[in-house]
């Protein structure tokens, strides 16, 4: 494997799915490609508790009028402090556009990725049917290697 995608979101549950990603692709000596998509910019004007990940200290809750400029640059901002955390400058990182499932593949395809790895979030009750699991459209749209990594979140 010569190149690993390291899908990673805002929840708490990112830590892990980048540091086992991160071991993962060290073991192997691939490069790393740090991603996280952006789908629905509106979804960044709600009023979200501080988050503090990774020596990551949010910038929002973004007010409702935010631009997806400034979205994507903090979304950089965080992908930053994350390669900082994990302690490799050689990680690359890309903010993707889209929804999330087809901007990942999509840029998984293109870039000719070897495996991908992203949580799985377990959904319950009626968040099932309304949170649909990004890593499960992944799974079934994708030709590329997919590793999941459960979460609590």
């Amino acid at each position: 494997m010569k190149k690993i995608l390291i899908a990673i979101d805002y929840s708490t549950s990112a830590k892990k799915v980048a540091e086992a990603g991160f071991k993962i692709a060290k073991n192997l000596n691939a490069k790393i490609v740090l991603a996280h998509a952006i789908s629905d910019p509106d979804l960044y004007g709600m009023p979200y508790t501080t988050i503090s990940l990774m020596g990551y200290e949010n910038g929002f809750p973004l007010d409702i009028n935010a631009t997806i400029n400034q979205i994507k640059e903090e979304a950089q901002n965080y992908l930053e402090a994350t390669i900082l955390y994990l302690g490799d400058k050689t990680i690359q990182t890309i903010v993707l556009e889209g929804e999330t499932d087809e901007a990942i593949l999509e840029y998984s395809k293109i870039h000719k990725v070897d495996l991908i790895v992203m949580g799985s979030h377990r959904h319950k009750g009626i968040d099932r049917l309304l949170l649909p699991d990004v890593a499960v459209q992944v799974l079934k749209k994708s030709k590329i290697p997919l590793l999941t990594i459960p979460t609590n979140d």
